[in-house]
This record gives structure tokens, C-alpha cells and sequence, in this order.
């Protein structure tokens, strides 16, 4: 009553002050405005329709589902009526104009009045589902129809609206006949809210008033942009939002309040039910004070195989709980329903055994309950129990899953664990031997990569079937991935040879769905008691041992030993030391000239890093940047090599040697690393030196990536006008194929090119075949490793670029190679 009193009142005040409350909107102004609100009711019209299909399923109501049609069918054609609107861009097929827009509000106005009073005027009913169909395509054709009327015979239609004049009396008449329309649903709403009052009722109720009042300001306007027209599209709004709340007062709240009613209800049946549910269940027997039967249900004889008569006056330990005739007080003291009568206290079981008549055992749970008459004592007990046969094959099962691998059905790492642990008790106990094959697939990835995980997954269970066969007496488990693990304890036989035949027989092609696939394996073996009489530790040695099989080049074994505890001592000491050292700037620069071959001038510099620990003593880079891009600290430690050899470089220019660049590596993690093109390019900015004063080395296996990123990194630098040089080219998997996608500057003949150049006739020509590729592509060529004047010679002889090496100078300190630069720019000629 209250959300009515204002609006009415601001209703009057709008239609009684209007001349001194009249204003006119700017056309463009008002056109945004109208379009806004419109389609806030627009917006809550396909809302409410989707609210009443989405929940229609589950009630099957006749007024939900003709809600949702009614609401879809005004929605579309509120739709029409605006972007027809003056102003508005209007439909496909056709222009804006006042008149269409105008017979699609009327049209939409109608609609709504009559279908909501129809919905309103037969009772609500169950429907059959297949109804949802028929209403929805019954809207759409409506509307088409609509649609097609007013497009094709805008001109032939009477005229609602006249420019510059105002409304028509048809246009009127239809908003009175809608209100009209609209009055009586009102009054029936009314009468069924005295019969059974609900706040749906009245949230409709409220809807209906203010498309009441809307209409009322719709045929009241002096003009299309003045206030009585915002008003009347503002009511509009809300009268739809009312809408959305009724249906959904209706739909779900008024059920959900009418469940939680119930299950109050129900809740309260059951408080009083409590002892009668509680004696409840699959079977029951009822035993006396003196442990002996007096009742059994018919579930209970099924369960037992027992008829009721048969054990009647038989004491139900001895017969039934434990299967046996002698009259041990001590066996029946120990049972619970026994102290069920004596402590009046409530025993449940979740699993025991009762016997059957046919002597076979009954897994079951129960619960035994005390019966108490008025004066509080023991009159007996009841016991519910129920058969849990299938629970316990379900345990079963699970406990199974548990320790087996889904895909390959083999024991799984926690199992292995587990029988590790009891065979080294056994070897303890009897003075044996346990080993452990730990195999990996090597390159395993490139299997996903190529044919896809499901032939992935194909490879690992064949890999499982084929090391049953190689080793049906052992214990093989999957441990994850495509690591593998054999299990040897008693008499072991020579481990070598059995690793040598593993990998042998999985080297053998496999035939999955008509397409041979090769893999190799590589692996490592420990064995107790030499290795660890620690189950962990023994799988812990055999893993490293695989990952040194790895390191040697794959397709191997390896056997653990004491080396390989000490390198992993040390890789992880050096991993702790590495956090300290990146993050105080301890890891030094040194440089190695690179020379140009022709004027023997030293015409850049290659920047590498150096870490001189105070406890360790000298760490080759190769074992800290390797661990470096493990943990990730190449990126700060990246950052660090980059900017300390530009600024190194600027001081070089600014003692008049600006003809000299800086090479840097970089490493795959530094291109996948968002920022570092950006971190570059400030670098250049805030040392201010020339772009292609820095080149960035990569690898060819890097240049082969494709990932997205790593590409996109490399172009980026590029574009800023970075040189790239591709590292040790010819060591890897050459291919010139990324040079199609991978703007290059510089080509880096591996130095182990040059070792034998002079003494081995393919090297020398596979070397001036790079050479000669390089110029052909317009690429300038370094040769690394340059040792002797033989080598300068020979890459003089074919028009090397540049090169560098031991010849020139080893790596050096910044200071010292300052004095090089001074003192011996050309050394070779010294």
C-alpha cells in the first residue's frame, strides 16, 4: 500500500504541477535515455522468460511456462519498437519512423494486457513437458507475425501518431482498452490473494499498477521528450522488475518456503519417532535380559538362513555371534551386545561377522540398543544390523585403486613403497639383497607431442605388459609419468645383464594402431644393503643413478654410487650458495675478445659469467648456469650479466673504442620471461647505447622452439633492433629452417668445428660450407675456439668474419681487458 501511495503521488504530482514541472529534453539527450530504458525492461522481460524455461522442467506450471512465452514474445517486440525509434538506426530490412515504432509499443502493450489477463483468468495447472516446444515456437511465429504485419503495411495502417501534433484517439483508445485490460487482472489478483494470500500476489499486483500509471503518462504527454514520457517509461521498468520478483516469489521462493515448512514438520515427527527409527533396519532381533531370542523380523532369517522358530530361546552369542556351543563367560563378556544389557548402553559395530545356518560367515555392521521399561531397568536389547557384503567389495576395490596405476593396472609408487619396505625387513632378517630398476622412457614427450596422449597412453601399458614378460617372477610398478620401477629381492642374478636386457627388448618397436613406435629407456639401479637400507633413500639412489644414465647420453643404465651422492650434495649446496650469490651480485663478468679476421682488430666482446666461491673454490659455469635455469634465478641472474656488460660497454665507448659491440648469452627462460623485452629495451635507454652495440646469443634449439612466446620475444628484440646470433651453430640440430621465422644476425661456428679443421678433411669442408651459407644468406659468421694461427689461417683462407679463441686471449677480467685493448689490440701480430 505504501509502494502505491508513492506512486500514485508522484503521479499526481507530475500530471497536477505539470506545467510548472514541464521541460523538454534535448532529442539526443532523451534519445539515449529512452533507449537505456527500454532496454532495462527488455533486459528484465528475457529474464523473466528464461527464469520460467530454466524452472519449468521442474514444476510443469501452466502460468510459468505462458509467463515465459508472453515475456519472450514482448521482449522481441519492445526490441522492434526501439531501435524503430526516431533517431535509432532501426531494423535490417527497413528505416526508423514514428509510426512503425509506435504500432510495435501499441502491439507490445496489448500483448502484455491480454495475455496476462488470460494467464490470470484460467487456474494454474500441470502441464506435460513437451508443451515447453509448442509455447516457445507459438511466441516466436507470434512475433514474426507482428513483425511482418507492421514492416509490410507500415503505410496502410491508421496513423497513431502525428508529428508535430501529438497522439491520435486510435492510439488512445488502445492504451485505455489495455488499461482497462490491466484493471481487471488487478481485481482478479485481488481475489485470489483473499482466498489464499501470498506475497507473489502482491508484488503482481504492484507490477500491474505501475504499467497502469505508465499507460496513464503515455496518453497524458504534451510532448515525446517531456517528463510525463521519462515517468511513463520509468514505471514501465519497474512494473517489469515487480514482474521478475512476483514469478520469482512464486517459482522458487513460495516452494522453498512451503519445503522448509515441511521438513520443520517432519523434523519434529521424527524427534518423536526417535526410539521407534532407531530400532529399525535390514534385520532385527530382539534377545531378553538373559541374551537369548525372542523376536526375529523376516530380513533377519534371510540374512541368517534361520527361521524365526529355530532360534527361539537360543542364547545369540553362542549361536550366532561366535559360532560355537561351549559356555565361555569370557567370550560372551567381550561381546557388545552382551554389554549392551549389562552397562544399558548403546553398542554400534561397523563391521563383525554373524554366523549363518549353513556355517558360512556373514560380514555385517549393527547396532545393538538397550530396551528399558518405566522403572529404568534392562529388559533386553535390539539389534539392527544390516549386510555389508558389498560395502566390504567396495573397500576392496578402493583399497585396490589405491595402490595400482588406473592406465597400466600395475602397483603403484605407494605400493612399491610399501613392499619395499617389507622385502628389506625379509633381506634384514635373512641376510639378502634387494635392488631396484628405476627406467625411464627417454623423450617420452616427444611421443605426446607427435601422435597425441592417447597413443601415449597406449605406449605405457604396452611398456607395462612388455616388462611383465622380460621379468614375470618381479614386482613392477608404474611410479608416474613414464618412470617404471622392478622390484628384485632373494637371488638376484647379474644386474647388469638385466638391465642391458630390458633395454634391449624395449628398444624393439611397438605396433600401436598399425604405426610402429620406438622408444628408448634409460636406468638406474641401487641396491640394499650397499647402496641404503632405507626404502626412500634406495628409490631416491636409483632415480639419480637413471639421471645419470641420462647424462651419458640416454638409452643406458647406470648403478649408483658414492660419486653421485657427492654431485647431488654438491648440486644442491651450489643451488643454496647460488641464491646468495645472485642476489649480492657475486657472480662476476669476464671477456673474450672477438676479433675481425682481415685488420686482426678486436671489434667486440663476449660477455661470460664467472663464480668464484669462497668456500667452494671455482664453479665452472656450465654446473651453475645449468642450475640456475633449473630454479629459475637465471632471470635475475640474467638481468645482472645483461646490465653490468652494457654498462661495461658504455665505459669502453666513452675511452674511444665505439666501434665495439657486447655479446650476451640468453637462455629459453629468459625469453619466456614476461618483461625481458621490456627490461631491454630500458636497459639500452638508461645506458644509451646504440641498438645494435648489444647482441644476444641463443641457441639453435632454442631458435627451433615453438612456442609462441619464445618467437614473439625474439621478434620483439628484434624490432628494437637487437642483434641475434645463433650459439654453437652446428652442434645441435642444425636446420636453417627457423631462419624462415627467425630474423638472424650472426652465425656462431661451434668451436668444436675447429679442433680438427686442420687435420680432418670432412670437418674443413662441412666448416667452409657454414661459412659460405652464412655470406650467402647475408649473415656475419664467428668462429669460437680459435687455438692456433693453422685455424686463423684456414678461416682467413675462406673468408671468416671474425673470430675468437685461446689464440687471442682466454676470457679476461673487465680491468684486464682494458690493458688488452691498449696494449695489444692485435695480439696475433704481436
Amino acid at each position: 500500500m505504501m509502494i502505491t501511495g508513492i506512486a500514485f503521488l508522484i503521479f499526481l504530482i507530475a500530471i497536477l504541477f505539470r506545467n510548472e514541472l514541464y521541460f523538454v529534453a534535448k532529442r539526443e539527450h532523451y534519445l539515449s535515455l529512452h533507449t537505456i530504458l527500454e532496454f532495462l525492461s527488455m533486459t528484465v522481460s528475457f529474464a523473466i522468460a528464461i527464469q520460467g524455461w530454466m524452472i519449468f522442467p521442474h514444476h510443469l506450471s501452466r502460468h510459468r511456462l505462458w509467463y515465459s512465452g508472453t515475456f519472450l514474445a514482448i521482449g522481441m517486440i519492445d526490441l522492434f519498437h526501439t531501435f524503430s525509434y526516431k533517431g535509432m538506426p532501426g531494423l535490417i530490412i527497413t528505416g526508423s519512423s514514428v509510426q512503425k515504432a509506435t504500432w510495435f509499443w501499441i502491439t507490445a502493450r496489448l500483448t502484455q494486457a491480454c495475455m496476462l489477463f488470460l494467464i490470470m483468468f484460467f487456474p494454474d495447472k500441470q502441464v506435460q513437458s513437451r508443451q515447453k516446444k509448442t509455447v516457445f515456437i507459438f511466441s516466436l511465429l507470434y512475433v514474426f507475425v507482428i513483425f511482418y504485419i507492421i514492416i509490410r503495411y507500415e503505410q496502410k495502417l491508421p496513423l497513431l501518431v502525428v508529428e508535430g501534433k501529438g497522439t491520435t484517439d486510435l492510439k488512445n483508445l488502445l492504451e485505455y482498452i489495455v488499461i482497462l485490460f490491466y484493471a481487471f487482472t488487478i481485481f482478479m489478483l485481488l481475489v485470489s490473494n483473499k482466498k489464499q494470500p501470498k506475497k507473489s500476489y502482491l508484488d503482481l499486483i504492484l507490477a500491474f499498477v505501475f504499467l497502469i500509471l505508465s499507460e496513464l503518462l503515455f496518453t497524458l504527454y504534451k510532448n515525446v521528450y517531456d517528463l510525463q514520457i521519462f515517468l511513463g517509461h520509468l514505471y514501465k521498468g519497474i512494473s517489469y522488475i515487480y514482474f521478475m520478483k512476483g514469478i520469482y516469489i512464486a517459482t522458487i521462493k513460495e516452494p522453498y518456503d512451503a519445503r522448509q515448512k515441511a521438513e520443520e514438520e517432519l523434523r519434529k515427527r521424527e524427534k518423536h519417532l526417535k526410539t521407534i527409527t532407531s530400532s529399525l533396519g535390514e534385520g532385527v532381533i530382539v534377545l531378553d535380559r538373559e541374551n537369548k531370542v525372542t523376536f526375529m523380523n523376516q530380513e533377519a532369517e534371510r540374512l541368517l538362513g534361520y527361521r524365526e522358530k529355530e532360534l527361539l530361546g537360543k542364547t545369540f552369542h553362542y549361536k550366532i555371534h561366535c559360532g560355537k556351543t561351549d559356555k565361555s563367560d569370557s567370550l560372551s563378556e567381550e561381546c557388545p551386545v552382551y554389554q549392551t544389557i549389562k552397562y544399558k548402553k548403546t553398542y554400534r559395530v561397523d563391521e563383525d561377522f554373524y554366523i549363518r545356518k549353513d556355517g558360512t560367515m556373514l560380514p555385517i555392521a549393527y547396532v545393538s540398543t538397550p530396551m528399558i521399561d518405566d522403572n529404568g531397568e534392562v529388559t533386553g536389547a535390539v539389534i539392527v544390523f544390516r549386510d555389508i557384503t558389498e560395502r566390504k567389495k567396495y573397500d576392496k576395490k578402493i583399497k585396490y585403486q589405491a595402490y595400482h596405476d588406473a592406465l597400466t593396472d600395475l602397483p603403484n609408487r605407494r605400493y612399491l613403497i610399501e613392499k619395499l619396505k617389507s622385502e628389506l625387513k625379509k633381506a634384514e632378517k635373512h641376510g639378502g639383497q634387494v635392488a631396484i630398476l628405476y627406467l625411464d622412457l627417454d623423450n617420452f614427450k616427444n611421443i605426446n607431442d607427435s601422435f597425441g596422449h592417447a597413443m601415449g597412453d597406449l605406449l605405457l601399458k604396452s611398456v607395462a605388459q612388455r616388462l611383465t614378460v622380460i621379468h614375470p617372477s618381479c614386482f613392477i610398478a608404474r611410479l608416474g609419468g613414464d618412470e617404471f620401477a622392478v622390484l628384485f629381492s632373494g637371488d638376484i642374478p647379474d644386474l647388469n645383464e638385466l638391465a642391458y636386457t630390458t633395454i634391449q627388448t624395449l628398444r624393439q618397436p611397438f605396433m600401436l594402431e598399425n604405426k610402429e613406435v620406438f622408444v628408448t629407456t634409460s636406468v638406474g639401479i641401487s641396491i640394499y644393503p650397499k647402496d641404503s637400507n632405507n626404502e626412500m633413500t634406495l628409490i631416491q639412489h636409483a632415480d639419480m643413478a637413471m639421471y645419470d644414465a641420462k647424462k651419458k647420453g640416454k638409452n643406458q643404465f647406470s648403478l649408483y654410487t658414492a660419486e653421485l651422492e657427492q654431485q647431488r650434495i654438491r648440486k644442491s649446496k651450489i643451488e643454496q650458495l647460488l641464491h646468495i650469490a645472485v642476489e649480492n651480485q657475486e657472480i662476476s663478468l669476464y671477456y673474450q675478445p672477438i676479433v675481425d679476421t682481415v685488420s686482426k682488430r678486436i671489434i667486440g666482446l663476449e660477455a661470460l659469467a664467472r663464480w668464484s666461491h669462497s668456500e667452494l673454490g671455482y664453479i665452472p659455469p656450465n654446473e651453475f648456469i645449468s642450475i640456475a635455469e633449473e630454479n629459475g634465478l637465471i632471470v635475475p641472474l640474467g638481468k645482472h650479466i645483461l646490465k653490468t656488460a652494457c654498462q661495461h660497454l658504455k665505459h669502453l665507448h666513452k675511452m674511444g673504442f665505439n666501434h665495439l659491440y657486447v655479446s650476451v648469452n640468453l637462455s629459453l627462460r629468459q625469453l619466456r620471461h614476461h618483461g625481458f623485452t621490456a627490461f631491454i629495451s630500458r636497459l639500452l635507454q638508461e645506458t644509451a647505447l646504440e641498438q645494435n652495440c648489444l647482441e644476444l646469443e641463443i641457441t639453435e634449439n632454442i631458435a627451433l622452439s615453438d612456442e609462441e612466446h619464445v618467437v614473439n620475444s625474439i621478434r620483439a628484440l628484434k624490432n628494437l633492433g637487437i642483434r641475434i646470433a645463433i650459439d654453437d651453430f652446428g652442434s645441435g640440430y642444425s636446420s636453417i629452417g627457423y631462419l624462415r621465422t627467425i630474423s638472424v644476425d650472426t652465425l656462431k661456428i661451434d668451436k668444436s668445428f675447429l679442433f680438427d679443421v686442420t687435420t680432418n678433411s670432412n670437418t674443413a669442408q662441412l666448416t667452409a660450407a657454414i661459412v659460405t651459407l652464412a655470406h650467402s644468406l647475408s649473415l656475419k659468421i664467428v668462429a669460437e675456439g680459435v687455438e692456433t694461427k693453422e685455424h686463423l689461417r684456414f678461416l682467413e683462407q675462406h673468408h671468416c668474419d671474425m673470430a675468437q679463441g685461446y689464440l687471442f686471449s682466454p676470457p679476461v677480467p673487465f680491468e684486464q681487458f682494458i690493458s688488452l685493448l691498449y696494449n695489444n689490440p692485435s695480439p696475433t701480430l704481436g
